[in-house]
């Protein structure tokens, strides 16, 4: 009797169409189980080289992938659980991500102090200059005006620039601290205050001013509806739980690894230290910053600016309570406060930002502006 063979054919096809929607899954357990196997080092972090860089492009490929599928997922449970719990969702798991790939960069071996200033940093340089300004030319370049809801873009904004200048630019200027350390008194100040102020925001956003943070401009026919108002669909919330804990429990694990091999390609490229936060920042801004891209061809400026300075003000909101917290328990140093130099490009930022949010329409030189101000922020980490 011959032996019984199967082919990739006789799978099941629900086995395989999951397969194929969910190979990053795939991927994130492969390399999982390639950690705890490998003898002496792991395979994703090998010696150096071309070995060295190899594996830690597929890692981050496999990680970003991941980022994608995990909001993927959490906008479907957004849709199916409604407000405000789906925005909830979907803001904890982007921002999940993102404080366990700066906990890594901070708790590794040289217990880097700088590692989530970097990333906060390139984070609101990302969102509010590159993704912002990229969407504005976009949308600029095909309707000339947008109009967006002034209430909600100033909201925004205000909570943004208040967070950001006292976690960024405050303990740089106070003298009870060394460097831009925070103090004691400090760090507890900015828990609190980052903690009130974004969670009195959130109350606004999906609550009784929900309609600020919604599109001004009637549809045509050929638009798409404004974000969030679909109907919400019926289809079994526990998959999609189950695959978002599965992929956040994924990346989260990897983390470590991720952080040890951006640190070791930097170091044997020689490129910048500030680079280990630009990479962190594009890998959890990617599908916002798309998603933005197309609201933007869609005239929906109001869905660009909710997605780009949402994501900076997330970032500052929730990351900055994380690390000090860790910080206290572990003991190991967090510096906050930015250099001069990239204090006056976040001070820059944020004026461009004040003119270009404050008057309900945008153009196509606004973009410009951001953009020219994310020309200045890569010439800054390369002029070294």
């Amino acid at each position: 009797m011959p032996p019984m063979t199967h082919s990739v054919s006789d799978m099941p096809p629900g086995w395989m169409g999951f397969v194929r929607r969910e190979w990053p899954l795939v991927a994130l357990v492969l390399f999982l189980g390639a950690s705890f196997t490998a003898v002496g080092h792991s395979i994703i972090e090998p010696a150096g080289g071309v070995a060295l860089a190899v594996a830690f492009t597929v890692l981050l490929g496999a990680i970003l992938a991941g980022v994608f599928r995990v909001v993927h997922h959490a906008e479907a449970i957004a849709h199916r659980v409604g407000e405000p719990l789906g925005t909830l969702i979907l803001t904890l798991s982007v921002i999940g991500i993102e404080v366990a790939l700066v906990m890594a960069m901070m708790l590794q071996g040289n217990a880097d102090a700088t590692a989530a200033r970097d990333t906060m940093f390139a984070v609101v340089m990302l969102a509010m200059n590159l993704i912002l300004g990229l969407a504005l030319v976009s949308s600029g370049s095909r309707f000339g005006q947008s109009v967006y809801n002034l209430s909600g873009s100033s909201t925004l904004l205000g909570v943004l620039v208040v967070l950001g200048s006292l976690s960024l630019i405050f303990p740089r200027l106070t003298v009870s601290a060394p460097g831009g350390q925070p103090s004691c008194l400090q760090s507890w100040f900015l828990i609190g205050a980052s903690i009130f102020c974004y969670g009195m925001f959130i109350v606004m956003q999906v609550g009784d001013r929900k309609d600020w943070f919604q599109e001004l401009v009637n549809r045509g026919p050929g638009e798409e509806a404004p974000h969030g108002a679909a109907s919400r669909t019926t289809r079994p919330l526990w998959p999609m739980l189950t695959l978002l804990l599965c992929y956040l429990l994924g990346i989260i694990l990897l983390a470590e690894h991720l952080a040890h091999g951006l640190e070791g390609v930097v170091e044997s490229t020689e490129l910048p230290h500030a680079i280990g936060g630009v990479v962190i920042a594009a890998i959890i801004l990617a599908p916002e910053g798309m998603v933005a891209i197309q609201a933007a061809k869609h005239n929906q400026p109001q869905r660009v600016i909710n997605l780009s300075v949402g994501s900076a003000l997330s970032t500052i909101g929730l990351t900055v309570p994380a690390v000090l917290v860790v910080s206290m328990f572990t003991q190991h140093p967090v510096e906050l406060g930015l250099e001069q130099v990239e204090i006056l490009l976040l001070a820059l930022t944020f004026i461009v930002s004040i003119i270009t949010l404050c008057t309900g329409r945008t153009t196509f030189l606004h973009g410009i502006l951001h953009l020219a101000i994310l020309m200045a922020y890569l010439v800054l980490i390369f002029d070294t």
